[in-house]
């Protein structure tokens, strides 16, 4: 009897077990007070094992403070592949100046949204028709005032930014990257409540082309294009005159064609448009909640189901963006930013990527053009584990990249394909340089499959697929390939 007892408690805590490794994640508030993001990182997150050399660091959106720091903080964060940015303000240069001496280049990155920085010069407002409401959008980032046309508040700004690159080039200060996430005005407007407004506004109807208000489509793309051009005009033309080797993206600029279009968590295709005097792009790689509206009700709601979901949403603007820059911009850099867990939504029962499809898909979006992170570990109260786990998942990919950072630098793409939202499939990347590849595969379905394929004409190779994933490191001699797994 006894022993039946023991076998049923273990049936069912093996029962309990796998039900468990079945469940999707959710997010999960802990109680109590976390560390300074310092202090974890030298508890938690070990230094990396891998030379970082010369490759650009890893940015997070929350760091240490901005004030200046001890050497000791920034070269615990370079040791595990991150740096603290600054913001766009000469009032910075004393920390830029440590972060510099600590061996890190220089970025500057900070957000700015609504009417900024239209609302930098005179008369920037729209003019109304007389008894017209305006629309004002129902947004986390409201702007509905500004005439797009309107560029006095941007030659404002801009000489604004040339002053402070001179501040920073007279204390021997070199900016070595503006990474910035303006969000404002005229690509918070896109919607057709701003379209309304501006169809409404005397002085858009002068100084807007008519085609650009003859419906909310053109305009959407009207709009998309003037920002990006904005913004390559007034940010990254004044950086470039005092840094001209200086990095310049800024959110969400992409290579996007009618082609390839390269789509949000919103699932709307981004307008056509190259960048121009912007060196990099910066797709977006969220595991955004508000992507779960497109859920598909007859999936079953489980951990596998679930990673699929968000691992396409994670891998499509990054892929799309390279595959476009490849035609059209090969000359960019690529510079994502990521975060396994964006709840814009709010909603604590929609579910989450895994940490470990998370890391998976870093993988991926390293062997697909990547050139550094941007990680969002924006502050989420009662959720600091998680948004701290961000950082660590980050940090050890990275490292896990590192002995591949000459094909990441100079290597070829190998694939593009983005997975289906809840492709079973086979999901690889990789990269090509003259006589070397390394080679990511996984198995999203069941079980292990059999991947050919052909990383250099002629010679093709056979590769395991697993649902863990391995690397693999190839190396060609002559007409033979040899196979070295590493994960």
């Amino acid at each position: 009897m006894r022993i039946t007892c023991q076998w049923i408690l273990f049936a069912a805590f093996a029962l309990v077990n796998a039900i468990q490794a079945e469940a999707p994640e959710y997010p999960q508030k802990t109680e109590g007070e976390r560390p300074p993001l310092i202090e974890r990182l030298r508890k938690e997150v070990a230094p990396l094992k891998n030379s970082r050399g010369k490759r650009w660091p890893m940015i997070l959106w929350e760091c240490v403070s901005f004030e200046l720091q001890e050497p000791q903080v920034y070269e615990t964060l370079l040791a595990r592949g991150l740096t603290q940015h600054i913001h766009l303000d000469e009032k910075m240069i004393p920390a830029a100046k440590a972060i510099q001496e600590a061996g890190s280049p220089v970025i500057m990155m900070q957000g700015a949204g609504g009417p900024w920085p239209y609302n930098q010069g005179k008369s920037w407002e729209h003019q109304f028709d007389e008894g017209y409401e305006p629309k004002k959008p129902d947004s986390w980032w409201p702007s509905w005032k500004a005439c797009p046309a309107i560029f006095d508040g941007w030659r404002v700004n801009a000489e604004r930014i040339r002053e402070i690159m001179r501040q920073y080039r007279a204390a021997g200060v070199t900016v070595d990257a503006v990474w910035m996430d303006w969000e404002g005005e005229p690509s918070s407007s896109v919607g057709e409540g701003g379209w309304e407004n501006a169809r409404h506004c005397k002085r858009c109807r002068e100084t807007v082309p008519g085609a650009a208000l003859r419906s909310h489509e053109i305009w959407r793309g009207y709009c998309y294009r003037l920002h990006k051009d904005l913004i390559g005009t007034y940010l990254a033309a004044p950086v470039r005159e005092v840094f001209p080797r200086a990095s310049l993206t800024n959110w969400m600029v992409v290579c996007s064609t009618p082609e390839r279009p390269a789509p949000g968590w919103w699932n709307r295709n981004t307008p056509p448009a190259i960048p121009s005097l912007l060196t990099a792009t910066n797709p977006i790689a969220y595991g955004n909640d508000t992507f779960w509206d497109f859920w598909n009700k007859e999936w079953p709601v489980n951990r596998k189901s679930v990673d699929r979901f968000y691992t396409h949403l994670l891998l499509r603007q990054v892929s799309d963006d390279s595959a476009n820059k490849q035609i059209y911009a090969p000359d960019k850099d690529c510079f994502p930013w990521v975060a396994r867990w964006c709840p814009d939504s709010g909603d604590p029962k929609i579910p989450m990527i895994s940490r470990e499809a998370y890391r998976e898909s870093l993988r991926h979006i390293w062997l697909r053009g990547a050139d550094s992170l941007q990680i969002f570990n924006a502050s989420r109260k009662g959720y600091e584990d998680i948004v701290f786990a961000e950082v660590a998942d980050a940090v050890a990919v990275y490292d896990e990249m590192l002995p591949f950072s000459r094909l990441i630098d100079e290597g070829e793409i190998l694939c593009l394909d983005v997975p289906g939202v809840q492709s079973q499939g086979i999901l690889w990347s990789g990269l090509r340089l003259e006589q070397e590849a390394v080679v990511r595969v996984i198995n999203q379905g069941e079980g292990k499959k059999a991947l050919q394929i052909e990383p250099w004409g002629g010679l093709k190779v056979e590769l395991e697929a697993a649902p863990d994933g391995a690397t693999y490191h190839l190396t060609r001699k002559g007409d033979e390939i040899r196979i070295d797994r590493k994960k």
